[in-house]
């Protein structure tokens, strides 16, 4: 049976709002993919519509989708349905045995046998499963000994550490407790007590060799993968391929990996693969906990380092979401410590889980798609491998503080034409009332316009009339009574409601 991953489904569904040719540029432009990748997608396409070349390609005129036929168009493998598996305790189980005998065969009489089903419920769980771990560019296989999931064991890891994430992992509460008692009585009963307990045990000799705490996701996404780590090496009877090609390297990180595979070897007596201690290694530079010493010759670290990240996308932010980010000298600095980890993650296809997603992409919708338009031209231009929405959440998170921290700082200056000591009082009272606030020139009307020139400003208060002024104005008394402060908020309430709604323009 074959299934379209989610780039297949929208190149389906593009071709489709089409009545004519689309040139492969086009295409490759809109979804950010090689032609060389459109083409491989095609024949996927017209595999799915049974050898019918649904999808037609033309040197010179480009793709066209043939609906001289009813044609079925796809749904979309992350839908609710599709999601379903993850809420099912057999299919996880299910899912779970397939990946962890890869590529050893299962039997569907055993299958049948082991879950107190009949065969045809079997076969139909199957299918369910197959357009599940599509998305991991994995599929179903069968042979005269059995059925089993085809792919390759990095993309049968990271479809394991999906199901411990999100079935067991996603609802728990993050606090200091890491993991809570529900979450780990679920992990037992599918992974043993025994490999529950040393994955945990284990981590806690990774973070006092690091002298530092792993904090969540990273703590998660360290887990899971020891967890998978496990499943897939202790299988009895498997004879797994190792891979003998990888960059070893020459600092701390390395030599703590080097003793989390020592640890797991003396606990289980047994020999792991080489291998292992990279990927345990690219975790731990991922984490994010600290300053990351990789060696000089890294070949897969970008030339674009996080502090200049971080500064085109401060940049970018600014102009798009018109709001001076420059003031806020931490942000710029927490970006880079963020990013910098991000990339290795990108890098090393390392992927995190933000369970506030959807919260924050509702909540802060504006930002959040602001982030994820600028972080991905910055991608393209790098020529980086694109962020999650999950990546983007986190990033979204220090640009909606630095936002609300730059609305509730505002820069006054004051308009009086009283003397000195009343000026002085009026200020004292601003710097009461509102002491986020700088108060950064008291002046006579005479020399505003000319003071406006050298420094910018947020707001104006003022003791007297002014004309031809375009930024907002509140009208108080010299005194600044409660009154005046109920003016100063109602004249940046107003202000704040015309931007949004040229926003919204």
């Amino acid at each position: 049976m074959t299934v379209l991953n989610k780039r297949q489904i929208e190149l389906v569904n593009l071709l489709a709002l089409e009545n004519s040719w689309l040139p492969m540029t086009q295409v490759a432009e809109q979804l950010n993919i090689s032609i060389s990748t459109i083409r491989r997608d095609v024949e996927v396409i017209n595999l799915y519509y049974l050898g019918n070349n649904k999808v037609i390609s033309k040197p010179g005129l480009g793709l066209k989708l043939d609906v001289s036929s009813t044609l079925s168009v796809p749904h979309d493998t992350n839908d609710d349905a599709m999601l379903g598996i993850l809420k099912s305790k057999r299919l996880i189980s299910m899912t779970t045995d397939l990946l962890s005998d890869s590529p050893d065969p299962l039997s569907i009489s055993a299958l049948a046998e082991k879950y107190f089903i009949s065969r045809s419920s079997i076969v139909e769980d199957l299918k369910k499963i197959e357009v599940w771990i599509a998305k991991f560019s994995l599929a179903i296989s069968k042979n005269h000994s059995g059925t089993f999931i085809s792919g390759t064991d990095y993309n049968i890891r990271m479809a394991l550490k999906e199901i411990i994430t999100h079935s067991v992992l996603s609802n728990y509460q993050m606090t200091d407790s890491r993991i809570d008692r529900f979450s780990r009585v679920q992990l037992i009963a599918e992974f043993g007590q025994e490999n529950v307990a040393n994955c945990m045990n284990l981590i806690a000799l990774i973070e006092e060799e690091l002298q530092g705490s792993i904090s969540e996701p990273y703590y998660t996404n360290l887990f899971s993968h020891l967890l998978v780590t496990l499943r897939r090496n202790l299988h009895p009877g498997r004879n797994m391929a190792e891979q003998t090609f990888f960059i070893r390297y020459d600092n701390r990180e390395w030599r703590i990996a080097e003793n989390a595979i020592l640890w797991l070897e003396n606990e289980y007596q047994t020999r792991f693969p080489a291998i292992e201690v990279n990927y345990i290694y690219q975790y731990i530079i991922s984490s994010g906990m600290h300053p990351v010493t990789v060696a000089e010759t890294d070949n897969n670290h970008h030339d674009c380092t996080a502090m200049e990240y971080a500064g085109l996308l401060v940049n970018r932010l600014s102009a798009s979401l018109d709001i001076d980010f420059s003031r806020d000298a931490g942000l710029k600095k927490a970006l880079a410590s963020h990013i910098k980890p991000m990339l290795n993650r990108l890098v090393y296809g390392i992927v995190i889980h933000n369970p506030l997603l959807e919260e924050i992409r509702n909540e802060f919708n504006q930002v959040f798609t602001a982030v994820k338009q600028t972080a991905s031209a910055i991608h393209q231009e790098q020529h980086l491998a694109l962020p999650s929405d999950d990546e983007i959440a986190w990033l979204t998170i220090y640009i909606q503080n630095a936002l609300e921290k730059t609305k509730a700082k505002k820069r006054v200056i004051l308009v009086c034409s009283s003397g000195i000591g009343t000026s002085q009082l009026l200020s004292s009272r601003i710097n009461r009332a509102f002491p986020e606030w700088e108060i950064i020139d008291i002046v006579p009307g005479a020399r505003l316009k000319k003071t406006l020139q050298g420094q910018p400003c947020d707001l104006i208060i003022s003791t007297i009339r002014l004309d031809d002024i375009e930024l907002p104005v509140a009208y108080v008394s010299a005194l600044f009574s409660r009154n005046d402060i109920a003016r100063v908020v109602e004249c940046l309430g107003t202000d704040i409601t015309r931007k949004e709604k040229c926003d919204a323009r």
